[in-house]
């Protein structure tokens, strides 16, 4: 029998249509398929009745493949997950990719976010708008990846103004944006105005329609950047920059290490840990890089979260840990205790068991019948 929907989940569906949503919005809110909403809707399907029994089609590897893409990103849409592993092989429709995950992850996507979220700051999209908009005498360049909101409230600061003061002088594409969980997200509705509103930020700022594009993820070519995640930006180049504050932003769902200053970009929530007594974890992100020359980025991905499964579970006792891990999890911590970071946080274990995770990762990418090349005598006699 297939799982069936909760009651409270049934009528959430039935309260987000009767409050004016579509079928289409409620769909891509709940991570549940279209047809599934309209069945409720119209009263084919009922809480409490289930249906036949349909196989998953989202088998191992690519289950893990999703576990670990909406662990790192919470904020994570099912429709951005879905391109990714249809790219890897998954031949099942949106429909059975929805159901599938819902089997898979059945907490996700439970509690619709507050409608008042950003209601503070974004005033009303419909509102009258100037024929042109103004330039700042102040400009503010964005980090890479940075997420929308963040780089208009930095603008904002920088300007003495308030992020709805920005906000009332653009067009109604940011206020939408701003309002949104995820400003990655392609609507349907906003993509014919994607390029209005790349030039009224670019004539606000000062800045190349270019550099914005590339910087920041909704004007960006997902396909292009590939998968991304929910994180935040190297402290020590924002610092470099002269921001102080943590920059929220979407990098690369590979990029767990900045190489330039040595620091591990974990989880967006979650501290970044000085590498520099750990040079192995900073080259294990040189390897990855090395990967991507002639994997897609989906592949590195699907066989690292394959290499994390496989790799033995992190003891209770560290007097249990591997030598290297244990020596690899002292130095970092020895490091990093300026930071007040607990010694047994997450970030630790991660960033520990990383090299060994990217060369089983490696391992797994590599072709069956090509063997690492040993080194001829001469070579190793030198």
């Amino acid at each position: 029998m297939t799982a069936m929907l909760p009651r409270d989940r049934a009528e959430k569906i039935i309260a987000l249509h009767a409050a004016g949503w579509s079928g289409r919005a409620i769909a891509s809110h709940l991570g549940h398929s279209q047809q599934t909403i309209r069945d409720y809707l119209h009263g084919r399907k009922k809480p409490g009745i289930r249906a036949r029994t349909k196989p998953s089609m989202l088998t191992d590897p690519l289950a893990d493949y999703c576990r670990h893409r909406f662990a790192e990103d919470p904020n994570l849409r099912p429709a951005t997950v879905f391109r990714e592993v249809t790219d890897l092989g998954f031949a099942g429709s949106k429909a059975t990719f929805y159901r599938d995950v819902a089997r898979l992850l059945p907490p996700r996507h439970e509690q619709p976010p507050p409608k008042t979220q950003n209601s503070s700051v974004a005033p009303n999209p419909f509102s009258h708008k100037p024929k042109r908009t103004p330039v700042l005498p102040r400009s503010a360049a964005p980090v890479n990846g940075e997420t929308l909101v963040s780089y208009l409230t930095r603008l904002a600061d920088a300007n003495h103004l308030t992020l709805a003061e920005v906000l009332a002088v653009l067009p109604p594409w940011f206020s939408t944006k701003a309002s949104s969980d995820d400003d990655r997200a392609r609507h349907h509705m906003l993509v014919p105005a994607t390029g209005a509103a790349l030039l009224a930020l670019a004539h606000l700022t000062s800045k190349p329609p270019a550099d914005l594009a590339h910087a920041l993820p909704p004007f960006g070519d997902t396909d292009i950047q590939g998968p991304l995640r929910a994180t935040t930006a190297c402290r020590r180049c924002t610092i470099r920059r002269g921001i102080r504050g943590p920059v929220p932003v979407h990098l690369p769902v590979h990029h767990n290490v900045c190489t330039r200053h040595g620091i591990w970009i974990s989880d967006a929530d979650s501290p970044q840990l000085d590498l520099s007594a750990t040079p192995e974890i900073i080259t294990a992100q040189r390897r990855t890089n090395q990967l991507l020359r002639h994997h897609t980025p989906q592949q590195v991905t699907l066989a690292y979260a394959t290499a994390v499964k496989a790799v033995p579970p992190w003891p209770a006792s560290t007097t249990a840990l591997p030598h290297h891990w244990r020596h690899r999890l002292l130095r970092l911590q020895t490091r990093n205790h300026y930071l007040g970071i607990q010694t047994d946080h997450d970030s630790f274990t991660h960033a520990a068991i990383y090299p060994d995770t990217v060369e089983l990762a490696a391992q797994i990418l590599r072709p069956a019948n090509q063997h690492t090349p040993r080194r001829s005598r001469t070579n190793r006699e030198k």
